[in-house]
C-alpha cells in the first residue's frame, strides 16, 4: 500500500512531467532507477538509513544516478533527500509508474496457466481481457501446475479464476450443499 506522502510526491512529479511533455522519458528514468535500487540491496538500505548524513546521501545519489537519469529526476531526488523523505523513493517511483498507467488507461494483468501459451493464444487472451476490462492491458504470463487446466487471471486486485480446479471445487461444494443430486 502506497502512503499518502508517497502519492503526493508521485502525483507532483507526474504533473511536472506531463506539463513538460516528457512523461515517457521520466518514466524510463524511473524504471532504470528502480532497477538499480532493486538490484542492489545496499542501495535500497542506503535510502532508508537514518544514520547516513544528508550530504553523504546527496553525494552518493549524484554519483550513482547522475549519468543515468534526467536533470528533473536528479532535482527531485535532491528535494526528497533535503526533506528527509528518501525512505519513500522506491514507493514514489513505483507509484509514479502506476499513476502513468492509470492515466493512460492501462491495467496490469498476470495470467497463470498450466502450460506455456503460444503467441497466438497470448494475443487472444489479451484481446479477451481488454474486451472484458475495456482498458488496455500490460500482460504478464506465468506457469502454475496446481490449477490443472484453464487459467487464473489477476487484473489489478481482481482475480478471474477459470481453472478446472475451481470448477471442480464449485461442483464439490454444490454436492455437499445438496444443490445437485445424482438421481
Amino acid at each position: 500500500m502506497i502512503s499518502k506522502a508517497a502519492r503526493r510526491y508521485s502525483s507532483a512529479l507526474y504533473a511536472i512531467a506531463e506539463e513538460r511533455g516528457n512523461a515517457d522519458q521520466i518514466s524510463g528514468d524511473i524504471e532504470r532507477s528502480l532497477e538499480l535500487i532493486n538490484a542492489n540491496r545496499e542501495l535500497e538500505l542506503f535510502f532508508v538509513s537514518p544514520v547516513i548524513s544528508k550530504n553523504k546521501k546527496l553525494a552518493v545519489v549524484k554519483d550513482v544516478f547522475g549519468k543515468e537519469v534526467s536533470e528533473l529526476i536528479m532535482t527531485f531526488l535532491n528535494i526528497i533527500i533535503d526533506r528527509r523523505r528518501e525512505s519513500l523513493v522506491k514507493d514514489i517511483f513505483t507509484d509514479f509508474l502506476n499513476l502513468k498507467k492509470e492515466k493512460q488507461g492501462i491495467v496490469d494483468v498476470y495470467v497463470k496457466t498450466t502450460v506455456e501459451l503460444n503467441e497466438q493464444e497470448k494475443e487472444n487472451m489479451k484481446k479477451t481481457i481488454e474486451a472484458f476490462t475495456k482498458l488496455k492491458s500490460d500482460m504478464k504470463f506465468g506457469l502454475d501446475n496446481s490449477i490443472i487446466g484453464g487459467f487464473v487471471a489477476t487484473i489489478s486486485d481482481t482475480v478471474l479464476d477459470a481453472s478446472i480446479r475451481r470448477q471442480l471445487d464449485l461442483l464439490r461444494d454444490r454436492f455437499r450443499t445438496g444443490d445437485i443430486s445424482l438421481n
